[in-house]
Parts: C-alpha cells; sequence; structure tokens
C-alpha cells in the first residue's frame, strides 16, 4: 500500500527501474481482478522510476476512494510521466474510473489489450504513448486511450460507450486508427 487502502504487487518508491531478465513472454506481475476493497493493482511507479520487460495482467482498482490514487491504473499507476514503463505488455486490467491499462505513464513498445476503466481510457490515461499497439479495450470515453500524447501507435478494435472508440481528447502523430467503435 502506497496510498490510501488500495495495495500494489510491486511498488518502487525509489528512483530506480526495474528489468525483468526473460522478457514479458515468461515474466509476470499478477494483481487481482476483483475491482473493490480486495482489489490489487501491478505496479505502483514513481517519479523517475522504470519497469521494462514485464507482462502485467488482472490488475485492479477499488471502487471507493481517492479517484485518482484508488480508483485510478489497474496495471500500471504512475506518479508522472516521468516514470517509464518500457517492452511491457499489459493485458486484462481493469479500474473503476481512469486507465485500465495505465494511467499517467511514459508507455514505450508496449502492448495494451482488454483492459477497461469505467469511465475513461480502457488501455491508458494521460501519459505519453511511443510505438504501441493498443487493441480491444474498453471504457465509456477513449477506449483505446483519453488523454495524453500517442506517437506511432496503433489502435485497433477498442470500444467506448460515448466517445472515442479509439482515442478520446488525445493528440495522435503518426498513428493507425482502425476498426474502433463508439456509440455515440
Amino acid at each position: 500500500v502506497v496510498y490510501g487502502a488500495l495495495t500494489n504487487r510491486v511498488a518502487v518508491t525509489k528512483a530506480l527501474t526495474v528489468l525483468s531478465v526473460n522478457g514479458p513472454t515468461v515474466t509476470v506481475i499478477q494483481g487481482y481482478p476483483v475491482k473493490g476493497n480486495s482489489a490489487v493493482r501491478c505496479v505502483y511507479l514513481t517519479n523517475n522510476a522504470g519497469l521494462n520487460g514485464f507482462t502485467l495482467t488482472n490488475g485492479a482498482t477499488r471502487t471507493a476512494g481517492d479517484i485518482f490514487w484508488e480508483r485510478s491504473g489497474g496495471g500500471v499507476w504512475c506518479a508522472s510521466t516521468n516514470a517509464v514503463v518500457a517492452n511491457c505488455v499489459l493485458i486484462s486490467n481493469s479500474a473503476s474510473l481512469f486507465g485500465g491499462g495505465a494511467y499517467s505513464s511514459t508507455l514505450n513498445n508496449c502492448t495494451l489489450t482488454g483492459n477497461s476503466a469505467g469511465s475513461a481510457g480502457g488501455g491508458s490515461y494521460s501519459g505519453t504513448l511511443d510505438n504501441c499497439t493498443l487493441s480491444s479495450n474498453s471504457a465509456s470515453y477513449g477506449g483505446g486511450a483519453s488523454g495524453g500524447s500517442l506517437n506511432n501507435c496503433a489502435l485497433t478494435g477498442n470500444a467506448a460507450l460515448q466517445y472515442g472508440g479509439g482515442s478520446y481528447s488525445s493528440i495522435l502523430n503518426n498513428c493507425i486508427v482502425w476498426g474502433n467503435a463508439a456509440s455515440l
């Protein structure tokens, strides 16, 4: 626990990088996928911390408590975009509000698949994404991503209940946006 009552499977509270030896196909950080008091987020990263070469799966957030610290970032929650997640796979994570896969992160060469958020940013919320793939994520706003900047990314098959199947309120540079859906 870093803040409030939400448990993190891994909490990096110092400016250091955690690097897997064998990559995301065999190195997994698993949360607990039930949103609420028993939820476990996969990873918390402080300012200038990093994570490289992991699969983050089945992380979740609380449904009560602080809207950013405890109800956002099911896969990874970053104290700022100075925290970097690289060469990772974020799959099947959920947040009751923002960033099912990632919250306020810099993501480099990552894959975000099957993540969900109750409000905005199924895959990512308010982050900087470079060379990432976002597919089959869902949220009310921004099924793939909400807020932030996406550079050289592919957004396919994401869905939103309201606006922005692929992305909502984000800056996209040289991205492929294909086959996403939104109700409004």
